[in-house]
Parts: C-alpha cells; structure tokens; sequence
C-alpha cells in the first residue's frame, strides 16, 4: 500500500510540476488549432518575495521602505518593482492557556499589493507519522488556538495525509469551518504507531538480540562473526524509514500542488511527530558507536558510510524549491512535544540501552527536516513544545513582520531554480534579522493557468468572469468500466473581445478561446491528465454563435466512478480567464443499461 501510494502521490508532484506536459498531453482527443496569434501580447509575471524583518529580541519592525532593502537573483542586484508592507497587526491582549496574555490579529486592505488574493492558511495534518494522543491534544486545543485570527482577513483550509492528501475542509473564511472539520478527523493510522519510536526500540532490540546470540554461541565473536547480520537489520530499519519519509514528503508535494493555483501567500502548519533529514540514522549510529564500537574497530566507519547513503537533503531541497515556486510557507510543529534524551529502560540491561547521546540524535534528526523546510521557505519550526498557539503565536509575529518584494524576472529560463538573496540597506540593518523563500522558478503562461484549473478541481472556488456555463450530458460505454463523457463549454458572444477582420476575404471579426479540462475522482483525488485545446470562434471558419453564445463540445474517457469535472476558458485576446466546475457520476455498465 505505501509503495502504490508513493509511486502514485510521484506521479501526482513533479520537479518541478509538470505544467508542460500537462498542457501537452491528450491531444489526440482535444486537437489543437493554429496557434498564430491576432495580435502580439506581452505576458509579465511579477515575482513576489516575502520577507520578514524582526529585531535582536524577535519583536516585528513595521515602517520600512522599499530603499531599505536589497534585492539579488542568482548575486546580480534587481529592481524592485512592487513593495508593500503587511498589513496584519496585533493589538489588544487575549486570555489563553493558562491565562497566559495572547494578542489579537487584525487585518486591512494592502495598499499597493498586487490583485492576488488574501492569505491561506492550511491546517495540515500528517496522520501516517503522529501518534494518535498527540493529535488528539493539538486538535483539542485547535479552537483556543485560532482564536485570535478571527478578525484577520484570510483564507482558513483543513487538510490531512493518509496515503494520499484529502481535504477535509476547502479554502474557507469561515473559522468555525476548520473546528467542525477538526470534530469530524478520523483517527490516526494505525501505521503512525508502528513508525515511531516502536520501530526503532523494535529494530535495536532485534541488533542486541542477535548479538547475544553470537555471544551464547560457540566460536561466534559479536559483531565480527555476525556483521553482515547486524548491518542486515540497521538498514532494514533505516529503509522501511527512508519509505515512510518519502511518502510524508510527496505528501506534501501533492499538497503543494494542490496550493500552486491558489492565488496569494500560502502558509502551511504542518503538524507531524517528525520529518528525519536522514531516515534511520539512529539505529546505525547505534550498530557502528555503541554496540560494536569496542568489538570491532571498523564499526563507526563502516556505519558512518552507511548513514551517508539516507541522506535526504536533496529530496527536501527539491520539495522546498517547489514551495517557493510556489508562494507556500512551511510552518513546523513537532506534535512529539519535548522529546526525553535519557536512556530507554524498557530494555532492561540499561548497558547495551542507547545512550542519551543516540536518543538526542534521534530527536534532531526527527526535527530537522522541519527545520530545513522552515528555513527554505522562510517560515519557522517549532520543537519540544506541543501547543498550536505558541506556533500559531509565531506565525502571527512573522505575518506582522512582513514585507513583498516584486520583481519582474529577466529571460524566463524553463524549470531552472533561480537563487533569491535579500539584504537590509546599510542604516536599515541595525542587527535585524530577515527571513524568507530562498529560490523561485520560472513558470511559462500554460503551467500556470494549469496550476489554476487543478486548484479548482480540488478545492473549488471557481472564478468566472467570462459567465461560462458546463453541461454534462449522458455517458457512452467504451469497453470495461469506461465510458465516454462529452462536456459541452458555452461561454456567451458578449464575454468575448472580438477582432476586426484581417482581410477583406473575412470580413466578421473572430476571437481565440484556449480551454482546459481536467476530472478528479472524488474517492482517491486520482486525476486525469490535464488537456487543453485552441479554438477559433466567429469570423468565416469559427465556431459560429448560436442563441448569443458560443459552444464548445469536448469528449472525455473516464472510468466509472464520482469525478469533479474542471474546466478553463481564456479569452486570448483579453487575457480573462474563467474557471468552473462541476460534478459528475459514471455509472456502471448495467446501471447506464
């Protein structure tokens, strides 16, 4: 099940995502038309950078200008072309836990931001790696937690990860919302257990087992005799790890997929009992440093190769480098709470027990994937303390804290990770402190409209300025439990910007439209390959308009089952894009018979 859900969440999250082929693909079942354009169009994209600017003592600086700052990509100084400071504040004091004083949030409009939505924040519950009590007392806790953003302007989501992303609670400015979803969260998996600290108490019991085997068996001498045995079991351990953190982070890689097309800055608490840097290095460090170190001497070398192999950093600069293309702010939470560095007696001969250096180990590297992430993103992970509102508490200080830096990129240069460097002037520096995203990457106009459609096939939130309407009519059977779906696309003439003729041989005006569609399945989020087509309305050789409108009849194959059925229309001329959607139920065979 683990490797089926990794091998589709891969499928699923690209690096970076798949915009290209996605916007390729099918198109033997939606044929493209001519792609001249009727007039040149310039498509800017302006990059934005949030940077928070905190004091020696963590406290926000509000009040700096766009001189104060210094913008670099890739070390060569750029313009900064839109600046605006946050406009989230905190003000009067709030009574929480333990009548500890918790400020207020309070939010305005943003004079000189860019159209591109409020803020979301997502609840992001990473159930395959926390211990179920743990999320049970976060999620208690979730409602005192939040209270001081109910006056913020911003999107609220609830999602968790299971073997595939779910979202429990859509984009929502509804705060009561995520309470109702958090009440209704099914318990943990039972998984999560056995991936704590029962498989690695579990893994170092079977290398002292083994050794004392040796040890009561004649001639065996440990650790010499049995190596291939014991150096068996550690990577046993650290692979079935190494399984179960690739999963969490494609995980998030769907959910920052899922995020792309949501316009605005994302932040993501993400809660889990831990994200190791380098999965199951413990276990080896245990093998090579403390069990064999004095029985063999090649032991802590030999190990030490072995952790080499486990490490994960390039997994996670990749997922961080897709968040920031993305706009997504990783905010951590180590739902373990303050983790014990003393050794473990449920071992009984507390002499071959882990030592509290090995326990320590272990507990850092649960915690530094979360760090990585943070710090990349330019958010900030919380450790050895489970309380939502100490993290919720610090997101609120950095939201205050915030600055957007925009920057029109130079050449685009397709899927290339570009280096963001920011530096406070000289005079504005005074030992403050900055944080933020640490890369971006170019994204070409049809990844990004993708990203678009995909955000709405998951979450909803349909925008339609165009007024286009969707018809799904009845479905034909193709062979074994797929049918063919035609999915009719009216958009109305007076929506469309049409363009004098270009000779006198077509004399009525014509416009382009571009159409995307996509379908994801309800019960597992498995979605079909984004399609996308072009086509020509009025003029001599176009759509022509029936009933003031113009239709579109695409066909789609689909197995039978529940989808939500998205679908982009972009006037090329205007540059307006509509984005709908709507659900639709394959039948079986004998049901559509």
């Amino acid at each position: 099940m683990q490797q089926n859900a990794l091998l589709r969440l891969k499928r699923q999250w690209l690096s970076p995502v798949t915009a290209t082929a996605l916007s390729l693909a099918g198109a033997a079942a939606l044929p493209a038309q001519p792609t001249e354009s009727f007039i040149e169009t310039v498509d800017v994209q302006v990059v934005e950078v949030d940077v928070v600017v905190t004091d020696k003592k963590g406290r926000p600086v509000k009040g700096l200008n766009r001189e104060d700052f210094e913008l670099y990509v890739d070390g060569q100084p750029v313009d900064v072309t839109n600046f605006y400071e946050s406009t989230i504040y905190l003000e009067e004091r709030t009574t929480g836990r333990r009548n500890k004083e918790r400020l207020a949030v309070r939010s305005e409009g943003t004079p000189g931001a860019t159209q591109e939505g409020p803020l979301t924040v997502v609840f992001y519950l990473d159930d395959l790696n926390i211990f179920p009590p743990h999320r049970t007392r976060l999620l208690r806790r979730l409602e005192a937690a939040i209270e001081p953003w109910r006056s913020m302007d911003a999107g609220f989501m609830l999602a968790r990860f299971v073997n595939r992303l779910e979202v429990l609670v859509p984009p929502t400015r509804d705060p009561d919302a995520i309470l109702d979803g958090a009440a209704t969260v099914r318990k943990g998996s039972p998984r999560a257990i056995q991936n704590g600290d029962g498989a690695r108490r579990f893994a170092v019991r079977s290398l002292i087992d083994a050794y004392e085997a040796c040890e009561r068996a004649p001639f065996c001498i440990p650790c010499e005799d049995n190596w291939g045995e014991l150096l068996s079991l550690a990577r046993q351990y650290a692979d079935n790890q190494a399984t179960n953190t690739a999963i969490a982070i494609d995980g998030l890689a769907d959910l920052v997929t899922t995020l792309a097309g949501v316009p605005g800055k994302k932040a993501v608490v993400y809660i889990t009992d831990g994200l190791p840097q380098r999965p199951g290095i413990s276990v080896l460090d245990y093998l090579g440093n403390e069990l064999c170190a004095l029985l063999r001497q090649s032991a802590p070398s030999e190990t030490m190769s072995e952790m080499a192999q486990y490490d994960g950093s390039r997994r996670f600069n990749r997922i961080a480098a897709h968040a920031n293309a993305n706009r997504v702010t990783f905010y951590g939470l180590d739902a373990a709470g303050l983790r014990s560095a003393t050794p473990d007696i449920s071992f009984g001969n507390l002499g071959r027990a882990p030592s509290s250096r090995n326990v320590s180990l272990r507990s850092m590297n649960a915690q530094s994937g979360l760090h990585l992430l943070a710090h990349e993103t330019g958010g900030k992970a919380l450790i050895n303390a489970n309380d939502l509102s100490i993290l919720l508490d610090d997101v609120t200080g950095q939201l205050s804290a915030s600055y957007s830096l925009g920057f029109v990129p130079g050449e685009p240069t397709s899927d290339q990770v570009r280096q963001i460097s920011v530096l406070l002037a000289p005079g504005a520096d005074k030992g403050r402190r900055i944080a933020y995203r640490r890369t971006y990457r170019d994204k070409s106009l049809d990844e990004r409209l993708a990203e678009r459609l995909l955000s709405v096939a998951y979450l909803g939130n349909p925008e339609n300025p165009l007024e286009a309407s969707v018809e799904l009519s009845g479905t034909t059977p193709l062979e074994k439990k797929v049918h063919q779906l035609t999915v009719a696309v009216h958009v109305p003439e007076e929506s469309i910007v049409l363009l004098p003729a270009r000779s006198d041989s077509a004399p009525s005006p014509s416009a382009r439209l571009r159409l995307w569609l996509v379908a994801v399945e309800d019960e597992k989020g498995v979605r079909t390959t984004v399609r996308q087509k072009t086509i020509t309305v009025g003029g001599q050789t176009g759509v022509p308009a029936v009933d003031g409108g113009y239709r579109v009849d695409v066909a789609m194959n689909l197995p039978e089952g529940g989808y939500q059925v998205a679908v982009g229309v972009r006037d090329e001329t205007s540059g307006v894009m509509s984005l709908v959607r709507a659900p639709v139920t394959v039948p079986t065979r004998e049901a559509a018979n």
